[in-house]
């Protein structure tokens, strides 16, 4: 294995049920390997970095609003 271009190892442990979803998302992508599905993926998917703090800061607002209003009942 010493010799082998991709000598690198990764191992993961998966429930079965996210084993069932990796299985079937393998077929779709029509894969006949884990390897090269998990090639595929890494190698072709892009990877997005979204900054939600303006959101979050929005929601603290509209809940501190919320929590002055008094119900009319």
């Amino acid at each position: 294995m010493a010799n082998r271009f991709r000598n690198e190892r990764i191992e993961i442990k998966l429930t079965k049920e996210e084993k069932a979803l990796f299985e079937e998302k393998m077929k779709m992508a029509k894969c006949k390997t884990m390897n090269h599905f998990l090639r595929k993926v890494v190698s072709e998917s892009n990877i997005y970095v979204v900054d939600l703090q303006p959101f979050r800061e929005i929601q603290g607002s509209l809940f501190r609003y919320a929590n002055s209003v008094k119900p009319n009942c």
